[in-house]
């Protein structure tokens, strides 16, 4: 017999749950009068993180004694629900108990009656979202009277749909929703940010405030994630203004929301300000502590990202295996090989054995440095299997380093874990055709056509006066669009007269021509972006700009010698790191 039925066999036993069943109104009938709170078994059950066996089991005890009412039934599925929040994403006996679990108490609750009671139906709904059994929730949403739901069985289903990723379902919830209050702007906030629509959330966040609601800790969380990632920052400085006059930043046990506060500052790159932010901190916590250690890494600051790890060892704090990451990061993006071999061996140290993350964080490392056969051993001898995003890391490298070697073989697993993600091919591509096999880049060209496989659009984020501002590369959608095309065609022949020549070396895939490919590099999104600020953005003010993408060699080039020739100071994030452009030269010191 498999696993998960034997599970649901023993569960079963211990409910003792039979194909008869008693009226649900006499069930009901008695509720009020059974005996509930106070009772040591229900104080036993309401006992979070018990087993789902155990749960049961205390349940099967009470129906026993007496008539489960609505209080024992909103104890299970909260009992069910509190653990299944923690659970692994493998299909472990513990997880196939709680599957089983959560069906047998559905079907006792609707047996007895009690899903007539909102309470019970909410933490059903509850225990279901916690489980990741949308469809099963909302089976039970649509099917429960208008009597059995109230608020929070709406708020629950815009929150789990949002955890789950289903942005589209969470909305349709949402707008259908009788009556919005705080705390089903807040999921819906979430719920955008968690499925990477930031500009969205921005958008529900002013729509909440025009309908009266003033922000609260919760919404402000999702809110300054939503500036982070858009690189929003006046956005961002708006709410923590409203921190201070609300006075709820500063308070103990609102570590979240400051850690928040640092981690905006840190992505916008305001190491000022998210020093101040962090040093005012009462009481630190190690997500803060990892916070400030990667807005530090990502900043280009190394040195000071391990002084404030070991600071942070000294005042007696335990690093989890985010601070490991970060302070990685760290190493990596400042070329500190020895240093950070010396950060990954310390990890067993601490307790803490190196997982998938940690080992691609090394690999990147040894990579970037040049030390590509060391970086594809240390993914190979790993001891679990690497995914794409390490052997994407290791890629890159290959491709600054023109080592076809390597490359090649890592090239071609890259293209085998995700066929349809057409920058794999890209990138291998571009490394034949700079290593003059361009026989091997036609037949990669072609069985990137017959795939179908699609490149990750580029996109650059610009803020002004409180609007987040989009491009892509060639964009013609803005309304300034002849202004920055004009200015983008003059800065070129300005640059050229310095000596300026585009590397159109990894502008290869789609075109033979070398003026198309010095047309594609002209219009790339963040060159838009930086058109766009000059153009708007006072001279005394730096131009920051937000790409997803990691910026290639040429737009890096060209924003240097725009910082020197237009006197302006320039911070461009793109998917690795930061860089300050400024008089001609970037923090990164040519290595990201």
């Amino acid at each position: 017999m498999p696993a998960h039925r034997r599970h649901l066999c023993f569960l079963r036993a211990l409910v003792g749950l039979r194909s008869t069943s008693t009226g649900a109104a006499t069930a009901a009938a008695g509720f009020s009068s059974a005996p509930s709170r106070g009772c040591p078994l229900h104080a036993a059950l309401s006992r979070r993180g018990a087993p789902a066996a155990a749960a049961l089991a205390l349940f099967s005890r009470i129906r026993a004694a007496t008539l489960p009412t609505p209080y024992t039934f909103s104890l299970l599925l909260a009992s069910l629900a509190a653990a299944s929040s923690s659970r692994s994403p493998t299909l472990s006996a513990d997880v196939c108990d709680r599957l089983a679990a959560a069906g047998l108490a559905h079907a006792q609750a609707l047996k007895c009656g009690a899903l007539a009671h909102p309470v019970v139906t909410n933490c059903l709904l509850k225990l279901y979202c916690a489980l990741g059994m949308l469809p099963d929730a909302r089976r039970v949403f649509d099917t429960s009277g208008p009597t059995a739901l109230d608020a929070v069985s709406w708020n629950t289903m815009v929150s789990g749909y949002g955890k789950c990723g289903n942005l589209e379902a969470a909305r349709e919830v949402f707008v259908r929703m009788p009556d919005r209050g705080l705390v089903s702007w807040s999921a819906m906030i979430d719920a955008c940010v968690r499925a990477g629509e930031f500009s969205e959330a921005l958008r529900v966040f002013d729509q909440m405030k025009g309908n009266g609601f003033r922000p609260d800790a919760v919404v402000l969380v999702s809110v300054l994630k939503a500036c982070a990632h858009l690189g929003a920052l006046e956005r961002g400085r708006w709410v923590h203004r409203f921190l201070k006059a609300e006075g709820l930043g500063g308070r103990p046990g609102n570590v979240m929301l400051e850690t928040a506060l640092v981690d905006m500052y840190c992505k916008c790159g305001c190491m000022n300000e998210s020093w101040w932010v962090f040093d005012g901190v009462q009481s630190h916590d190690v997500v803060l502590w990892n916070a400030m250690i990667g807005g530090l890494a990502m900043n280009g600051h190394g040195k000071r990202a391990l002084e404030l790890f070991r600071r942070m060892l000294d005042k007696g704090f335990v690093p989890n295996e985010s601070t490991f990451v970060v302070v990685l990061c760290a190493c990596t993006h400042t070329g500190r090989v020895d240093e950070g071999k010396d950060v990954f061996r310390s990890m067993r140290d601490h307790g803490i054995e190196p997982r998938r993350e940690h080992y691609g964080c090394l690999a990147d490392l040894l990579g970037r440095a040049g030390l590509l056969e060391e970086a594809e051993a240390v993914l190979l001898d790993m001891p679990m299997e690497p995914q794409a995003s390490q052997w994407g890391a290791l890629m890159s490298s290959c491709l600054l380093h023109n080592n076809v070697g390597v490359g090649e073989r890592v090239g071609k697993k890259l293209i085998e874990l995700e066929p349809d993600d057409g920058g794999r091919y890209v990138v291998l591509f571009n490394l034949y055709a700079v290593s003059g096999l361009w026989e091997d880049a036609k037949a990669l060209r072609k069985m990137m056509e017959e795939r179908g496989a699609k490149k990750e659009t580029g996109l650059s984020f610009i803020e002004w006066n409180g609007l987040v501002h989009e491009f892509r590369s060639g964009d013609t959608r803005h309304p300034q669009t002849r202004l920055i095309y004009a200015l983008l065609e003059d800065m070129e022949q300005r640059l050229e007269l310095i000596g300026y020549v585009k590397d159109t070396s990894q502008v290869l895939m789609d075109m033979d021509d070398e003026e198309d490919k010095g047309n594609t590099l002209s219009y790339h999104s963040e060159r838009l972006a930086l058109a766009f600020g000059i153009l708007n953005i006072p001279h005394d003010m730096p131009i920051r700009i937000v790409k997803n993408l990691r910026v290639c060699c040429d737009c890096h080039v060209h924003a240097k010698l725009v910082s020197k020739l237009y006197q302006r100071e320039i911070i461009v994030r793109d998917r690795h790191r930061f860089h300050l452009f400024r008089g001609g030269v970037c923090s990164c010191n040519d290595f990201w």
